[in-house]
C-alpha cells in the first residue's frame, strides 16, 4: 500500500502559506489575494490528462463569472513548470498554473503518494481572509464539485464577508 500524507486542514483554519512558480515565470501564493478577494486552489497530479484538462476548460469557461464573485484561482499540478508554460499558452487560461513537482503543497491540500507522485485531485475554497470554507478531495477531477457549487458558496461568502 503506497504511504500517504494526510493533509489536515479545517474549515474556518487560515489555509497553508505557499509560494510556487508559476506558468508566467512569477511566483504565486494565497496571500496575493488575501483581504481582497476569495481563492480557489485546484490540484492534481498533472494537467496532461484528459480529466484534468477539461476541469481546466471549465473553468477557464467560467472564469469570468468566478471573477464577478471576487474569486481568483491558483491550479497547482505536479508537473513541471516549462510543462505548465506550454500547457497555459495552448488552452490560453486566465488563471495561472503553479508547479509544485515535490508535492510538498498538494500534500498540504490533498493526499499526496511521494513513491509515485500523485496526487489525489483535490480544491479548497478560501475567503478573502484566508480561511478555509471548504475542501474537496476525489478520486477523479470528474468528481470534484462544479462550478455552479463554487458559485452558490461564493455568494454566501460574499454575503458574510463584505469588505
Amino acid at each position: 500500500m503506497p504511504e500517504q500524507r494526510q493533509p489536515f486542514l479545517r474549515t474556518g483554519e487560515i489555509i497553508p502559506a505557499f509560494t510556487l512558480p508559476g506558468a508566467d515565470s512569477m511566483p504565486h501564493s494565497p496571500w496575493d489575494y488575501k483581504q481582497r478577494e476569495h481563492l480557489v486552489i485546484l490540484l492534481v497530479s498533472s494537467f496532461s490528462g484528459n480529466e484534468a484538462s477539461g476541469v481546466l476548460k471549465e473553468f477557464k469557461r467560467q472564469y469570468r463569472r468566478l471573477r464577478e464573485e471576487d474569486c481568483a484561482v491558483l491550479a497547482i499540478a505536479a508537473d513541471t513548470v516549462v510543462e505548465h508554460t506550454s500547457l497555459q499558452e495552448k488552452l490560453q487560461l486566465p488563471f495561472p498554473l503553479l508547479a509544485d513537482p515535490q508535492g510538498e503543497v498538494i500534500a498540504r491540500y490533498t493526499y499526496w503518494d511521494s513513491k509515485t507522485h500523485s496526487a489525489t485531485p483535490g480544491m479548497a475554497l478560501a475567503d478573502r481572509y484566508g480561511a478555509l470554507y471548504a475542501q474537496w478531495i476525489a478520486e477523479h477531477e470528474a468528481e470534484l464539485p462544479p462550478i455552479e457549487e463554487l458559485l452558490k458558496d461564493l455568494e454566501y461568502l460574499n454575503k458574510l464577508c463584505t469588505p
